[in-house]
């Protein structure tokens, strides 16, 4: 089973336990507990040599190190701006970026490489959330993996 397979089965486990009206971060934070216990007890009997480890192209797959990053909007300039000036701060790469405006509404979708951030995920998303309002956008922020995993449900 693939790593996103497993983080698809843990997330639908938790959701369907908790509930859709809980917390987001509720959920990214148990399924990302989860499967880290999960990675430990593969890790241990790997190395003891019971079963194989999962592959690195799995791993590619939906990377605990990205991050897709939402914004929606109304367009206005610094939008882009704002967004990237808090990636560099915090030491992320953009991976990939996509952005239009259709009849004068803004959207975009950035993919980060948060392998160097010099702050948590849960931290960074709470970062962009603030200077969306500021800019007066929403942005949406998650883990690459999870939202892998959350939109196969």
């Amino acid at each position: 089973m693939s790593n996103e397979d497993l983080i698809y089965r843990i997330t639908r486990a938790v959701y369907a336990r908790l509930g859709a009206a809980t917390d987001e971060k509720t959920i990214e934070q148990l399924v990302t507990d989860i499967y880290r216990e999960i990675a430990s007890v593969q890790s241990v009997n790997q190395t003891a040599g019971q079963y194989p480890s999962p592959s690195s192209q799995a791993v590619q797959e939906g990377s605990s190190d990205r991050m897709i990053i939402s914004v929606f909007g109304l367009d206005h300039p610094g939008i882009v701006a704002g967004v990237s000036q808090i990636l560099a701060a915090a030491d992320c790469s953009i991976v990939d970026i996509n952005q239009t405006v259709v009849q004068g509404k803004f959207a975009m979708v950035i993919i980060a490489d948060t392998t160097r951030a010099r702050e948590s995920a849960a931290d960074l998303k709470e970062r962009l959330r603030r200077e969306g309002e500021q800019l007066g956008v929403r942005i949406y922020a998650q883990r690459e993996d999870l939202f892998n995993a959350m939109h196969r449900i």
